[in-house]
């Protein structure tokens, strides 16, 4: 196969360009928090930050050719937060706040994203992390007890600051993946680690893995709700006929296609009611116009 094209800048530019747009990377996951000593008066980009706090460049289809640059800087611009420099695109990445900022934090954290131009005038989703007990289902703080009617209230006049905001994505379950070429401990293997919204515990193994290697994050993967479940085949048994779980299943239990649907129509009522009773930053009484999804979270790390 031929190594090279020499007649590629020959071709059209409408052709070049949608060369380069299907080298782009897909959507990407950038955590974003507020910082510990922030307030509605601390500058925008010094009240936020990464959770990943490390320099990332522009997507590597920068470094193939002036073109190819100029194409991509069109659309990621560098994107500093406390001190780390990120090159972003609004309208295909994700903003993942975490469910840990509560409430007050959380609008806080969206409070800032409106004030960085790039950010308020192009972000496209947003995305929100859940947690998930037995009996809870899918939770988010913002609709928790009675107060959830000015929470919901409070959300939506914050998100009506993003004129191009098309989609509300809820992350209801997370999970890590750690690769490295070479196992450093034979009989252990680096299969997919389980972490329910960045919340775990080590064993002593995993904790000297992680001191030996250094990890890079890789790539993120969605997989979006109603999960796509095979039927569960005849003469199988039922899983409700058993009283008691296995304890790994029990650990490692998902969140269901119907907990999601419950969460959704839980959280779609309390847009619609509290839509009602008030206007939004751009005078609107109707609610934004953004779908509400949900999806499984992977992030994949590999060893450097």
């Amino acid at each position: 196969m031929a190594s090279s094209f020499p007649t590629f800048p020959k071709l059209p530019p409408e052709l070049r360009s949608m060369v380069w747009t299907y080298t782009l990377p897909g959507p990407r996951v950038f955590e974003v928090l507020d910082t510990p000593q922030s307030n509605l008066k601390t500058p925008a980009q010094d009240g936020l930050t990464f959770a990943n706090s490390c320099h990332e460049p522009p997507p590597p289809m920068a470094a193939v050719c002036k073109e190819s640059r100029a194409f991509v800087l069109r659309s990621y611009k560098p994107l500093t937060l406390s001190g780390a420099t990120k090159y972003i695109d609004p309208s295909r990445d994700i903003i993942l706040l975490e469910p840990y900022l509560l409430i007050r934090r959380l609008l806080r954290a969206l409070h800032f994203l409106a004030q960085i131009s790039h950010v308020r005038d192009h972000i496209s989703q947003v995305a929100f992390g859940t947690s998930y007990g037995f009996s809870t289902g899918i939770f988010h703080p913002i609709l928790s007890g009675k107060v959830s009617k000015n929470n919901i209230k409070m959300l939506l006049i914050k998100l009506s600051s993003f004129p191009r905001l098309k989609k509300v994505l809820f992350i209801v379950h997370e999970e890590f993946q750690f690769t490295t070429p070479k196992l450093a401990f034979p009989g252990w293997s680096y299969g997919l680690q389980l972490f329910h919204h960045n919340y775990s515990r080590k064993s002593d193994g995993e904790s000297d893995a992680s001191l030996r290697h250094r990890w890079r994050f890789h790539r993120n993967e969605l997989q979006s709700y109603p999960l796509k479940i095979e039927d569960a085949k005849d003469g199988e048994p039922d899983l409700d006929e058993f009283d008691e779980f296995d304890e790994d299943e029990q650990r490692d239990r998902r969140p269901t296609n119907e907990d999601w649907r419950r969460f959704r129509r839980r959280f779609l009522k309390a847009v619609y009611l509290s839509a009602e009773r008030r206007q939004y930053a751009d005078g609107r009484s109707e609610p934004p116009l953004f779908k509400v999804e949900g999806a499984n979270l992977l992030w994949r790390y590999s060893s450097y």
